[in-house]
């Protein structure tokens, strides 16, 4: 494949139009605020029962049983650190997709 130099080309100005695109008359705030209405607005959402219970369930997010045996044993002074399991667990969990 090559590329061939030797063909003219338009300039932009020729193709696109001539006046900034960016520019508003209006700015969008007031625009967006003059089309809506208080009155006009009657949007309702509602949620099924059980996207309700999943915002409410936390039982998931924190082994509150496991946290419990943690904080004894830290406090007993017989929890064991292990910074090489500790460093296996982040790596593997960094290149887990």
């Amino acid at each position: 494949m090559s590329i061939n130099s030797s063909q003219n080309t338009a300039p932009i100005a020729k193709i696109a139009p001539t006046q900034d695109l960016r520019a508003r008359t209006q700015p969008q705030e007031q625009d967006a605020t003059a089309k809506r209405s208080p009155k006009s607005d009657k949007t309702n959402v509602t949620l099924s029962e059980l996207t309700k219970k999943i915002q409410t369930d936390d039982s998931r997010d924190v082994d509150h049983a496991r946290v419990a045996e943690l904080r004894a044993a830290l406090s007993a002074g017989t929890l064991r650190i292990e910074p090489e399991k500790i460093a296996q667990a982040m790596v593997q969990d960094m290149f887990q997709f």
